[in-house]
């Protein structure tokens, strides 16, 4: 006999399955709301990578569109190609190994040592994300240049000669690795957190000393983080444009991005020679992520399992103090060193000259030039990114809280681009869009259409990971109680997810108001932005106006952040 428990059990499961019943008009509704979002992705972030494939083995011959190897020929046989390629890889390596030793170092302090104010210091050390690399690379120059730098003149004044010189290998490898870091870090302290201290617990047991259990117990287990880390900071380094051309182009240490760069200002430009540059970056991108899986192909890295556990603080006695004055001076170097040399730039007549005036940063306020520019990276940065979270909380919505067919593959087809080179991938949309015949190209929505299809998984992976830890019942309740699906996304799942909505919009928005590897295939004199003006006003040698632009991208950056995140913690102490 059934007891009143299950039957009511039985009831509620059954008053479930007819609201949410899969009726043929609904499926016929899913299945057309799935093919739209792949044509949608499909454009945003598939066509380009296949349009970048086909033109670097497309050419024009009597009007005709024809297969050819011209451009792969032409690379392969100039010297001059492969030893960008190879300053590529050499660099990208060492910024790699920088980026990945520093952030594996910081992650274990902060997380498993009792380092002072080691939350803190944490999420201070992610600030150099949130600096823009060129901006990064330019404040290196005010230090490290050989004849204007901070570090070298007064060195120089004591007849030393000049012991810095930041346009080396040397120096475009810590320039780009210091900046990566925090990547690495935050990869590997998520890694360290969730791993069972009981495993090193077992190794100082047996004899070993803390440094010799790190290196043989700690570190290996948390290889694929490491290793993810590593893989991920290769990757930015083979597609960053700023840094090596500020770095590199004064001494001729050219990397892939810079030849694209020097093809495309060629007239007119060879769209075939730069297309193969471009799948280089991709084939090394998609290499570096095959040999991290054939690296951790059949290997068994669990620790995290049923019992529970609490991460060990290792006490370091005294030398937590030290540990803290390192990772400070990394923030120095890295964060408050740069943006107060860029604010005593920018209110210098010329480049340390020792005079001091406002005339860089009044010239913002009163040039028609910078007014243009600034209002077109608004409206394309918040337009983006407002499309980019939009775009992202659909697909996430799908992947999670659906089960239609196909909805993997629109995941899959969303997180392509991750691991494509942004100079790479935006050179595919203008291919893309060149052949389209309602092309936008020479508009902002070109602009706005490569910058969403590149950087639409950052948000998916945001707010997927919010969407997974609310649990389905709740909707359900909703849907039983008679709301339709417009009013319990709107009154229920929304306002749960969003925090999580408004991290991805401000993480995508930090990006986009910097970004200068999307935009330099892409804008016209229409719609330049600030960091196109910041790069033009340093090819021209006018370092005090690169500093004050460069400034007012870290306002328009890091302001904006912050009011949002002030707004919202507002809200939520007014909501309690």
């Amino acid at each position: 006999m059934l007891s009143i428990s299950t039957l009511a059990r039985r009831s509620g499961a059954e008053r479930r399955r007819k609201v949410f019943a899969a009726t043929p008009s609904r499926v016929l509704a899913q299945r057309g709301w799935l093919a739209l979002f792949c044509v949608i992705l499909a454009v945003f972030a598939l066509m380009p990578l296949v349009a970048l494939v086909l033109r670097g083995f497309l050419e024009s011959q009597d009007g005709r569109t024809v297969l050819s190897l011209w451009a792969l020929h032409a690379v392969l046989s100039e010297p001059g190609y492969w030893m960008a390629t190879w300053n590529t890889v050499v660099i990208s390596i060492g910024a790699m190994m920088l980026a990945t030793m520093i952030g594996v170092v910081l992650a274990w302090c902060l997380v498993r040592t009792n380092v002072p104010f080691a939350r803190t210091l944490e999420q201070l050390a992610t600030l150099p994300i949130f600096i823009p690399p060129f901006i990064g690379a330019f404040a290196w120059v005010l230090i490290g240049a050989p004849r204007v730098g901070l570090f070298n003149l007064p060195v120089r004044g004591l007849g030393l000669g000049e012991p810095m010189d930041i346009y080396t290998y040397t120096g475009i490898i810590w320039t780009t690795g210091i900046y990566i870091a925090p990547y690495v870090m935050m990869i590997v302290a998520a890694a360290l957190r969730n791993m069972d201290p009981s495993l090193e617990e077992a190794a100082q047991v047996c004899g070993l000393s803390r440094v010799r259990t790190m290196l043989s117990v700690t570190l290996p287990v948390v290889a694929p983080s490491i290793l993810s880390g590593a893989v991920l900071a290769f990757v930015i380094s083979i597609g960053l444009f700023g840094t090596p051309v500020l770095l590199g182009m004064t001494k001729e240490i050219y990397l892939i991005t810079s030849r694209i760069y020097l093809e495309l200002q060629h007239f007119p430009p060879s769209f075939g020679i730069v297309a193969v540059l471009a799948i280089y970056l991709m084939f090394m991108s998609t290499l570096a992520n095959i040999l991290q899986s054939i690296a951790l192909r059949g290997r068994s890295f669990v620790t995290v399992t049923g019992k529970g556990f609490r991460p060990k603080i290792i006490e370091l006695a005294g030398g937590r103090h030290v540990v803290a004055a390192i990772i400070w001076l990394y923030l120095t170097l890295t964060v408050v060193g740069p943006i107060v040399i860029i604010t005593a730039a920018a209110f210098s007549t010329f480049t340390w000259s020792g005079r001091f005036t406002s005339a860089n940063v009044e010239t913002l306020w009163q040039s028609e030039d910078v007014r243009a520019t600034v209002v077109n990276s608004l409206l394309i940065t918040v337009m983006a990114a407002t499309a980019a979270t939009t775009l992202g909380l659909a697909v996430a919505w799908i992947t999670t809280r659906t089960r239609m067919w196909g909805r993997r593959l629109v995941e899959h087809v969303v997180l392509l681009p991750m691991s494509v080179p942004s100079l790479a991938f935006a050179l595919g949309v203008s291919f893309f869009w060149l052949w389209m015949p309602f092309s936008i190209y020479g508009t902002m929505w070109i602009i706005i259409v490569g910058l969403v299809g590149r950087y639409v998984s950052y948000s998916v992976r945001t707010i997927t990971s919010s969407l997974i830890q609310i649990h389905p019942e709740l909707e359900e309740s909703a849907r039983i109680s008679g709301f339709g699906w417009g009013n319990t996304m709107f009154r229920v799942t929304l306002p749960l997810v969003m925090p999580a909505i408004i991290s991805s919009w401000v993480m995508v928005y930090s990006i986009f108001i910097s970004e200068l590897s999307m935009v330099l295939p892409l804008y016209t004199a229409e719609t330049r932005t600030l960091s196109i003006l910041s790069f033009d006003t340093w090819a021209v040698g006018e370092f005090s106006m690169v500093a004050a632009l460069s400034l007012l991208q870290l306002v328009m950056g890091v302001g904006v952040m912050w009011s949002v995140t002030l707004i919202t913690k507002q809200r939520q102490v007014a909501a309690v």
